[in-house]
C-alpha cells in the first residue's frame, strides 16, 4: 500500500506558516484572496517550498494575486 500524498499548494500566513492545503492551484488562489481580505495582510501561495504567488489586499473589499511573472517581484 502507499501512503497518502499531502495536497501540493499552500497558503501561508504572515509568518511564513502553512495554514490550508489545497489539491489544485485555482483553489489556492481563490483562497488566498478571501484570506488577504479577511486578515487584512498578505497571504503566499506555496508549491513544495517554493511561494509561486502573493495575494496583497488594497482595501476592504479589493486583494490582487501578483504570480511573479516579473523577474523584480520582490517575494
Amino acid at each position: 500500500m502507499t501512503k497518502a500524498k499531502r495536497p501540493p499548494y499552500g497558503i501561508c500566513d504572515n509568518k511564513g506558516r502553512i495554514v490550508m492545503r489545497y489539491a489544485t492551484r485555482q483553489g489556492a488562489n481563490v483562497a488566498a484572496l478571501s484570506w488577504a481580505q479577511c486578515k487584512r495582510g498578505p497571504v503566499s501561495i506555496k508549491h513544495g517550498r517554493k511561494v509561486i504567488a502573493r495575494a496583497t489586499p488594497h482595501w476592504p473589499d479589493h486583494a490582487t494575486l501578483d504570480e511573479g511573472f516579473t523577474p523584480d517581484l520582490p517575494l
